[in-house]
């Protein structure tokens, strides 16, 4: 197996954020309402994703998460909702902490939280840590 220098890992780190920065979908961290949903699960479970204008990689997420998020078990439980970090929305929820990283995803019920995946893991590593944390059907 070839081992990557890191002058090639930062030089594709670089790329991939460029490409984040320069496609249509990092125009604004506004909820997409096409993409989104308000519904929360019977549960009463759902998956919030806090972005930030000018985060690079909320729309590398959005590109390579949310068009298969609903068909997944993590989608079918835990409905996904779009909240900027600046928008007053975010400050009512119940956070174990604050959110410092964006994306952060935040598993909660009822409006508390009982899960975080803290930045853009990928979106094979976030399903399947949000297994983990998913209630049991």
């Amino acid at each position: 197996m070839e081992r990557k220098t890191t002058t090639e890992t930062v030089f594709r780190c670089l790329g991939l954020g460029l490409a984040a920065l320069l496609g249509p979908a990092s125009v604004s961290a506004a909820p997409d309402l096409g993409t989104a949903t308000n519904a929360v699960s019977s549960h009463g479970v759902e998956l919030i994703a806090f972005e930030a204008p000018g985060c690079i990689y909320c729309p590398v997420f959005r590109r390579d998460v949310v068009p298969t998020y609903a068909a997944s078990r993590a989608g079918k439980t835990a409905p996904l909702r779009f909240v900027d970090i600046n928008d007053e929305a975010a400050d009512s929820l119940k956070l174990t902490s604050p959110v410092t990283i964006v994306p952060t995803l935040v598993l909660v019920r009822d409006g508390v939280e009982i899960g975080r995946i803290s930045g853009y893991v990928g979106p094979l590593n976030m399903h399947r840590i949000l297994d983990t944390m998913l209630p049991r059907d």
